[in-house]
């Protein structure tokens, strides 16, 4: 009989369920507690230098942060290997995006590409579970990609030309990488970033999306998402909501740092990306987590702007926490900046939507594809974006039907907004009637009221929503503006659905009384209700763009103005049409008339509108080239439309600049930000060109809300100059670019310093005299700021009234 053991069982070794011998309790590595690894880490592991711009390569140049990223994985990798070498149990480690096996038996990188798992090897893994679904025992699990893989994103030159980019020969290398990584995403912003190119940064984009149409299509919308700092489309009302607090707390527990050594490299970088890239470069885990997808991220931010309720915050993190631990090297600094929506790399929408139409072309038409065709494609997307502007629909639309049918599969929706027309402005009368087409031209003047521009959007089942200029959803806002329209028999019986635009203004609820937009910003933005309302408002309706089932961009402005008046019933004080007369440019008397009336009723000044439109001429008396049209074209300055303002000063004219950058001031003025930098944007580019600094006009509770937003500690400032800033100047502190200030000026003059529209005028920049801070424009975002072509279209109008005062003098004294 065999001899009894103590334990009760035989003399033969005990057995486990998988039919191996077990391995004996006082066997080398049967038990292994955390003192046991921290122990071998400690022999192992080499000083990690936290300073990765300091490393140099053999050749003594400095490595650049993505080599170092990868330089320092490898060392992790290797560092792993040797810790695990006696290990000979398979890990498996399921995930929503991965199937990843991490295998310490001793098999190499270079040993094959992928290892294959077989029902066998899940009988003997361990496994982890992560809400996925075994695998059929019938089917193999997954081929694995290994570091080498990974390793071959880094040879990918994204920013080459279109025709010289064959996303082809880096598919066979990449094919396994499904879903597509983040890895791949995070290549592309490092070179783009690194280039102030805009041929450069089209050419990056497009080759990317080239490549994931053939790798992985359904990562094409979060990967354009996540490019364009944004997550969805601006009506959604969908926000990260991620502070400084949230990100702090996530970086500490991610990395292991003290809060003083963290604020000690946002001192030292200013940059929130390159912070959490220093503090988790060192950081080593005993398994390498699962590889983050472009997907994967994109639906965890996801997550975390739809999080709600007293636990929101704390989910949040939690999520935040969980992309940092399994991002590695670059995607650590890429998705910290898009945490706080400061991505800065020159992806603004023009530049994307060309990227999208030139990539849908060349995988259609192949490399060599026509110029005419690539711009005739890219005529065809921004129009598509300017009438349904959702990147969801705009990809959709693109994969099913192709560029030259987006129209039909992406069309105008009741209930998505449209990109709004915009003027032009004028110095003056007189320029605007030579502007506005010969003395027989037939045109329409209209208040140009001081209030909030909104555009309707109502259904056959009465449903109603409210857009901004800049398309955010702003029905809750005005529940009063809902509540006339469905209640006081402002919509006609033989109106069944519309889009229409109009301004709504503070008004007086008695007399009519037209306020000022700055009590209009003194009601409530969210969840007004009704009772609640102490400023009331009119509707002042202007113009008319899509009428039961039918849109009317492409007809005139006269016609759309009688549509207009014959769909609607006006309601005192409620509902108006805008104020208006019709006139030629021989009714120069009646204009000023009417101009002076309307600043006399506290508005703005005048809008010109073109009632036909007016087809090209080559004849002496008017030298006109182009056309001009009175059809409504979303996004695009019209000569068709034109502003003439009232003078707020001595100058008539203004600029919307951005403030990127403050210093403290003196005396009184010691603990708040005076002067402030402000900037133009340029529009190709993202790119923000300083123009000057502004210390006058701002009123003491301007200076408390300003020191608040942009206060030291906080994720609206930085120490370290932005990429897409461009100025000489070194404020304490740079700025998060995020609103737009009206201001005021003498003249703009030629500037030895600041770098604004230089190269458009001469070789110097452009600057202001005399700034003068006059509101806050929370109607615009940075993306409406005034351009640097704008700003050298006011120095050349000067320059035009300078020759002609001289030539008035010379009349005078000869």
């Amino acid at each position: 009989m065999p001899k009894r053991t103590t334990d009760g069982g035989s003399g033969t070794p005990k057995r486990n369920r998988n039919g191996t011998a077990a391995t004996p309790a006082s066997s080398p590595g049967s038990k292994r507690t955390l003192d046991f690894f921290f122990t071998n880490r400690s022999l192992n592991n080499s000083p990690v230098d936290r300073k990765p711009y300091q490393e140099k390569a053999e050749n003594g140049n400095e490595i650049a942060d993505e080599e170092l990223a990868r330089k320092l994985q490898a060392q992790f990798d290797a560092e792993y290997h040797e810790l695990n070498q006696n290990n000979t149990a398979r890990q498996l480690v399921q995930d929503p995006e991965h199937t990843t096996i991490f295998d310490n038996t001793g098999v190499s990188n270079s040993e094959a590409d992928t290892l294959k798992i077989s029902e066998s090897d899940i009988s003997v893994a361990e496994t982890v579970d992560c809400g996925v679904r075994p695998p059929s025992p019938s089917k193999e699990v997954a081929l694995i990609p290994t570091a080498a893989i990974y390793g071959s994103i880094a040879t990918i030159d994204f920013t080459v030309s279109p025709p010289k980019f064959d996303p082809i020969e880096h598919l066979t290398a990449l094919k396994r990488l499904i879903p597509a990584p983040y890895l791949l995403l995070t290549h592309l912003f490092t070179q783009v970033d690194a280039t102030r190119s805009r041929i450069k940064i089209i050419n990056g984009l497009t080759n990317f999306i080239r490549l994931l149409m053939l790798l992985d299509k359904s990562a094409i919308t979060s990967a354009v998402w996540l490019s364009t700092n944004s997550i969805g489309p601006p009506y959604t009302a969908l926000e990260l909501g991620i502070g400084g607090s949230i990100l702090s707390k996530a970086l500490k527990t991610v990395s292991g740092i003290s809060a003083p050594a963290l604020k000690s490299l946002y001192d030292k970088y200013g940059d929130i990306g390159d912070v959490a890239f220093e503090a988790k470069v060192s950081v080593r885990t005993l398994v390498d987590p699962p590889r983050l997808s472009i997907k994967g991220v994109y639906d965890t931010l996801l997550q975390i702007a739809v999080a709600k309720g007293s636990k929101s915050q704390e989910l949040k993190q939690k999520l935040v926490e969980k992309l940092l631990i399994r991002g590695r090297g670059e995607e650590v600094r890429y998705l910290t900046r898009t945490f706080v929506q400061h991505l800065r790399i020159g992806a603004v929408r023009t530049t994307m939507l060309t990227a999208l139409a030139r990539a849908f072309t060349f995988t259609e038409y192949g490399p060599d594809c026509a110029q005419d065709k690539l711009q005739k494609a890219e005529e065809i997307v921004r129009q598509c974006y300017a009438r349904h502007p959702n990147y969801n629909d705009i990809i959709a639309g693109l994969l099913v039907s192709g560029v030259e049918k987006l129209a039909e599969s992406c069309p105008m929706t009741l209930h998505i907004p449209i990109l709004p027309m915009l003027g032009s402005i004028t110095k003056d009368m007189s320029e605007m009637l030579v502007k506005i087409g010969n003395e027989h031209t037939e045109f329409a003047c209209e208040f140009k009221y001081d209030g909030q521009r909104a555009q309707i959007h109502y259904d056959e089942s009465g449903k109603i929503s409210i857009f901004s200029r800049h398309l955010d959803l702003m029905t809750d806002k005005y529940p009063d503006i809902v509540d006339v329209l469905q209640s006081h028999r402002v919509i006609l019986d033989s109106t069944r659905s519309f889009i229409l635009e109009g301004e709504i203004v503070a008004v007086n609820e008695v007399t009519g009384a037209l306020g000022s937009f700055q009590s209009l910003s003194n009601r409530g933005r969210k969840d007004v209700q009704i009772a609640s309302i102490s400023v009331t408002v009119c509707l002042f309706a202007f113009d008319l763009m899509y009428l039961n089932g039918e849109s009317l961009l492409d007809v005139p402005f006269r016609t759309r103005r009688e549509l207009l008046r014959s769909s609607f019933a006006p309601v005192p004080h409620k509902f108006a049409f805008a104020e208006s007369i019709d006139a030629t440019p021989l009714d120069q008397d009646a204009i000023s008339t009417f101009f002076r009336s309307s600043i006399e009723s506290k508005c703005e000044g005048i809008m010109v509108k073109l009632l036909d439109s007016i087809a090209a001429t080559t004849t002496a008396s008017t030298r006109r080239t182009k056309s001009l049209l009175s059809t409504y074209t979303p996004d695009l300055r019209r000569e068709s439309w034109l502003k003439v303002k009232k003078d707020y000063d001595s100058a008539a004219d203004s600029l919307d600049l951005v403030p990127i950058g403050g210093w403290y001031g003196n005396g009184r003025k010691s603990n708040f930000w005076s002067p402030v930098l402000l900037a133009v944007r340029d529009p190709d580019t993202g790119v923000f060109q300083a123009v000057c600094k502004c210390m006058t006009g701002f009123t003491d509770a301007m200076y408390k809300e300003t020191k608040a937003k942009y206060d030291e500690g906080t994720i609206n400032v930085t120490r370290l100059k932005p990429a897409d800033f461009e100025t000489p100047l070194t404020p304490e502190y740079y700025w998060v670019p995020q609103e737009v200030w009206e201001i005021k000026f003498a003249d703009v003059t030629l500037s030895p310093l600041y770098p604004a529209a230089q190269g458009i005028i001469s070789d110097r920049g452009l600057s202001i005299r005399f700034p003068r801070f006059i509101r806050k424009r929370d109607d615009k975002g940075v993306d409406e700021a005034s351009s640097p072509a704008f700003l050298a279209e006011l120095y050349q109008r000067q320059q035009s009234r300078g020759a002609e005062d001289q030539d008035d003098l010379y009349e005078q004294f000869y």
